[in-house]
């Protein structure tokens, strides 16, 4: 075995390792390992260093991530909060959590909102980090639902990313990848993607209440949890992917943001 394998297998999260091993010590994949038996496990590509290793292998790859996750991981808590000052609070505040968030990326950006606005002033010093640093960005949209009299949903989606690429990202390339639930835009539909998350460089997360616009950032009380964790933000953000690839969020067809 390789360090290479070893290393390959950061993006996994520690619940799929986990299913891996389990499937392997009950017999349920050949020996060695073959990219389909990992499709069928959901892992796919993210796995692929171990295709071709024997059982035991895999094993002894896996067995030396968990522990090594185990091992290093210092998980820091800290809570981020909208509203009036509280005395002796320690908490921190929401504007200025997400403002440092996209300044000090270095590689990546996951951001999930349900709404958003004046973001010329929000996402500055992401589209900075992106455009100075070539940090890549994702951004989960909520769309607002077609209108029952709309024939092509497809036109009413690209609508709705052309309305929020002019509401809040102003600064033109680099844009973001964006992404949808298509259940959303159903002209009946009574679903949303409600989250409100960053993940940034697979190691910082906020988990908060708060929207992305001027009331959730600075006058609402809203409040939110910043957790530096690797083990966190990387199960996080697999959840986002994951979800992605499985076809539960969307491109935009013919994209405005060109990628």
């Amino acid at each position: 075995m390789s360090a290479g394998h070893v290393v390959g297998l950061t993006a996994l999260s520690e619940m799929e390792l986990e299913t891996i091993a389990r499937a392997v010590r009950q017999g349920l994949t050949p020996s060695p390992m073959t990219a389909s038996a990992l499709a069928e496990l959901s892992v796919g590509d993210r796995a692929g260093w171990l295709v071709g290793l024997d059982a035991d292998a895999v094993l002894a790859a896996i067995v030396a991530v968990l522990a090594e996750r185990r091992r290093g991981d210092d998980t820091k808590v800290d809570l981020v909060w909208t509203g009036p000052d509280v005395a002796a609070s320690a908490a921190r505040d929401t504007a200025v959590v997400v403002r440092e968030l996209f300044a000090r990326a270095e590689r990546s950006v996951l951001v999930a909102g349900f709404s958003f606005d004046h973001g010329a002033d929000i996402f500055k010093p992401l589209h900075r980090a992106m455009r100075d640093r070539g940090v890549e960005a994702s951004i989960f949209l909520d769309l607002h639902r077609a209108p029952g009299t709309e024939p092509d949903v497809n036109a009413h989606v690209r609508r709705e990313i052309d309305a929020f690429l002019v509401a809040n990202w102003p600064f033109g390339a680099p844009i973001p990848r964006l992404y949808y639930d298509p259940r959303t835009v159903e002209p009946t539909s009574t679903a949303s993607l409600h989250a409100k998350c960053i993940v940034v460089d697979d190691r910082r997360a906020l988990v908060t209440s708060a929207n992305f616009t001027s009331r959730g950032q600075e006058r609402n009380v809203e409040v939110g949890v910043l957790v530096e964790s690797e083990k966190f933000a990387r199960e996080l953000i697999h959840q986002w992917r994951n979800a992605a690839e499985a076809g539960v969020f969307l491109r935009p067809e013919a994209a405005s943001d060109g990628r």
